[in-house]
Formats: structure tokens, C-alpha cells, sequence
């Protein structure tokens, strides 16, 4: 792959996390449209940090992908490549909110 064959991609795979991020918030956020709500409840239910709530699901998909480079999957629901794609949103997810609590700068 070329570089410009990676960047045209790059820009497939970007929009399609878009897609895939957009679908997925509208399913978790809620009423309430906050697009960190999902891993807020966490800390409201008293059980985790906010934080801690991004990085167990991060760990589970790295898991789930470390599994899926050493066999074949049983669930067929969720490629590799889905999965790659969620964690790639969770990092981004994660930036945000953290952001947004001006913890890190844009």
C-alpha cells in the first residue's frame, strides 16, 4: 500500500467511525444527549471512575482483538475490523470527555 492508498483509507475508515459513532450514541446517550453517558454511569452507580469506565471498555476490546488474531471467532456479530474501529471511537470518546472536563487541550 502506498501512502496515498493508505490516506484514501485512512479517510474511509474515518468516516465510517463517524457513522458507526453517530448510530451508537444515539443508542446509548439517551434523553439527555451526552455522548459520555454511557461510561458516566459508572461513577454515578458508585462503581468506577469516569475514566476507569473508558479504559475497561477499551480493555475489553483489546482483548476481544487479541483473541480474534489467535482464532477464529465464535460470535460472528463483530469482525476485527469493527472491532479496531470501536476502540479507535472509545480513544477519540475518551479524548473528548476529557476535554471537555479540561483535563488535556484541544
Amino acid at each position: 500500500m502506498t501512502t496515498a492508498e493508505f490516506l484514501d483509507w485512512f479517510e474511509v475508515q474515518t468516516k465510517e467511525m463517524a457513522r458507526i459513532c453517530r448510530a451508537k450514541n444515539a443508542d446509548y446517550s439517551g434523553a439527555d444527549h451526552d455522548p459520555f453517558l454511557n461510561f458516566k454511569r459508572v461513577e454515578l452507580m458508585g462503581i468506577a471512575t469516569t475514566e476507569q469506565g473508558f479504559l475497561t471498555r477499551m480493555t475489553d476490546k483489546l482483548c476481544r482483538i487479541r483473541n480474534l488474531t489467535e482464532k477464529e471467532a465464535q460470535v460472528k456479530d463483530e469482525s476485527i475490523r469493527d472491532t479496531l474501529l470501536d476502540l479507535a471511537n472509545y480513544s477519540l470518546l475518551m479524548a473528548g470527555y476529557l476535554e471537555s472536563k479540561s483535563r488535556i487541550k484541544p
